[in-house]
Formats: C-alpha cells, structure tokens, sequence
C-alpha cells in the first residue's frame, strides 16, 4: 500500500515505485515520511510520482497548486535564490491561487488569460508589475507543457503591456549636503552609511554588507561581492550578488577613505570587545548587533522629519542621486555602469539616458572636496 501509517512514528508515510531505472537496472523507489494525516499524505502521493519519476497517471484533476509546487520544486532544484522563491510564493498566493483554485487548467485559453490580466488592470497595478506576474503565470503553464497536462501555453499569445518609464528622483549635491547637515552627533554611523551611498551608488544590501576586508584603504576602493538579504523568516544572510558584473571594485575619493580610517578606529574602541575579529564588522555597525535595512530606515525617516525643505527621496535614489552627480560631473556612461554594476551599457542608457548630455571626460579626482 503506497500510503500507510509508519508504525515507529504513528505519522502518515508514502511508499512509492517508479519501476526500474533504464540506465542503471535497478529498482526505483522513494519513501517520505513524517506526514500528519492521511488526507495530505494522499494528496502529495501524486505530486511525488512526478516529482521522482516523471510518472503523471495517478493525477486526477490538475490545478494550479500543483503547477505551481512543481514549479518550486524545479526552481529548488536549480538553486534559485531563496529571496527569488519567496517572491514567487508571495505572488501566486496574492494573485493566482484564488483566482484559480477550480479552474480546469487544461481547458484554459488565451482569451482566459487576458480576462485575468484586466483583473490585474483593475487592481490599478502598475504595467511593469502585471507583466512580470503574467511572466510568472506563464512559467506554471509551461510547467503544465512539460509534464504534458496540456499541449500549449495560453499565456504566449499575449503581448506585454507596453511600460512608461519610471521618473527619477534624486538629489542634487546641495540637497544632500542640507540632508547631512540635519544629523546629531550621536547618528554619525548613519551620516557615514548615506555619505558611502551618495558617493558610490551602491545598493542598500550592498553596504549593509560590506566588512572590513571589502575595503582597500592604499587603492582607495571598496570590493562589492555580496549583498545582504532578509530570507522568508526573517533572517538576515549574505547572498553573492546575482550577477557577475554586481561584482565590482569602487574607487572612492581621498577624503571619503580618510574618513573611513578614521571610523575604523573608533569603531573597533566600541565593539572589540564583542567580536572575535574586527575586520568582520559591518562597515558601518556600532552596537553587538547586526545593522539592519530596518534600523537605516527609521534612522532615515527620523532625519528628514526635521526638515521641510528637501524633496521625498527613497534611500535607493542615493543611488540615482549618485549617478546624477557622476553626470554633471561628465562622466562617461561606461564608467557609470562599471560602477552600478549594470550588465550592460544598454542598461544604463535605457534608466539614465536622459539624463546624458553625451559627455565623455573623466570624473578623476573630482569628487575630493565636494562634501
């Protein structure tokens, strides 16, 4: 009997075959364990079936549960990014899983499809976000193609939204000098961490990452290799960045590494007494525990509620801010993306082209002596 109690546990387990293995001669089999009830362990009895063995005759009805833990599981198997399946999970619970919990899936067509996407319009969504649930939505289906539950993909014949471009919002060099000149003495860490991300244009896990050891002070340059991400439970974890160009080295101005040395030192007066090795240190942490995107936030917030004289900025447009000032300076675009860690100049273009009055020069040392 494939689905029976374990009678160590008391727990439900499934005892399945998948027949012999054509390359080796020998007899598949695969057992799970640990199940609470028998109704669940006969629902996941037929997703287990494909799973080990590609074998689809003991489905019944498909649905988009299905689809969708099957998607997971290959997505799991491929080493996706654990940010990248919560994500997906987030989006199928919010957007699909009602909208087609009694749906045949085979019997779906494209004309189904766009009647779903006007939901998703209706929703005053913004086109970028409906075309990347539609890319979503699509992935489940050419799951349903490739376990042949059906023969095509409804989601194709659809075209993507046509996208406007997003405005972009920064802040010139004055603005964020009046932004620095609102911090307290005892915020100066956050005052480093918005100065850091003003002069390089890195991303918020990018510096909430950085050590130490990413820092070289005789070559002036800061080494992105990592980024730190809040997992679905709430952990904090280094990644490695997505792509290879996120890896990259950022020259920083004298002044800035300077600077850096300086907060080095007192840094390690403050904490050395609470690590085993100072240079592991988040660059800009200054209690026992880890700095957060949380902790920069509210610091964030509570700096621009003394003022009415900046415009509203998110702390990703320092980011903006800092290539809008790289552009006023006359920076080269190839530069900039080298600097981003854009995969392509194309990238660079299409978020920051006009901006761009075609300048080539060199930005050099102009940054010294600028803030």
């Amino acid at each position: 009997m494939t689905v029976r109690k374990d009678k160590q546990t008391g727990l439900w387990l499934i005892d399945i075959s998948g027949g012999v293995n054509p390359v080796t001669g020998k007899r598949r089999r695969h057992i799970k364990r640990g199940i609470k009830t028998r109704r669940e362990a006969i629902t996941l009895e037929p997703q287990l079936r494909i799973q080990k063995f590609g074998d689809s005759s003991k489905i019944k009805g498909i649905t988009i549960d299905l689809l969708y833990t099957l998607t997971q599981e290959e997505d799991k198997n491929n080493h996706r990014r654990d940010t990248y399946l919560h994500t997906q999970e987030v989006y199928y619970r919010k957007h699909f899983m009602g909208y087609f919990e009694n749906a045949k899936i085979d019997k779906l067509t494209p004309k189904d499809m766009e009647i779903f996407r006007q939901t998703l319009i209706k929703k005053n969504l913004e086109a970028s976000t409906i075309n990347r649930l539609m890319a979503q939505l699509s992935k489940l289906f050419n799951t349903a193609v490739k376990q042949g539950f059906r023969p095509d993909n409804p989601c194709l014949a659809l075209r993507k939204l046509p996208e406007s471009p997003q405005p972009i919002h920064y802040w010139t060099l004055d603005e964020f000098n009046t932004f620095m000149s609102l911090f307290e003495v005892e915020e100066y860490p956050y005052q480093l961490f918005f100065k850091v991300a003003f002069s390089t244009g890195m991303r918020k896990g990018e510096l909430l990452a950085l050590t130490w050891e990413d820092v070289d002070f005789s070559r002036q340059t800061i080494n992105v290799n990592k980024t730190l991400v809040r997992l679905p439970d709430g952990q904090m974890s280094f990644h490695p960045p997505k792509t290879k160009s996120g890896y990259r080295s950022i020259t920083i101005h004298k002044s800035l590494t300077q600077e850096l040395q300086a907060w080095r030192d007192k840094q390690r007066e403050l904490l050395t007494p609470y690590c085993e090795d100072p240079n592991t240190l988040q660059l800009f942490q200054f209690i026992p525990e880890p700095l957060n995107e949380f902790r920069v936030k509210r610091a964030f917030d509570k700096v621009m509620a003394r003022t009415t004289k900046l415009r509203k900025i998110r702390i990703h447009d320092f980011r903006h801010s800092h290539v809008a000032l790289l552009i006023e300076n006359e920076e080269s675009p190839y530069v900039i993306k080298e600097r981003l860690g854009h995969k392509s100049i194309k990238t660079t273009y299409n978020t920051y082209g006009h901006l761009y009055p075609n300048r080539q020069k060199s930005l050099s040392d102009k940054l010294d002596g600028l803030f």
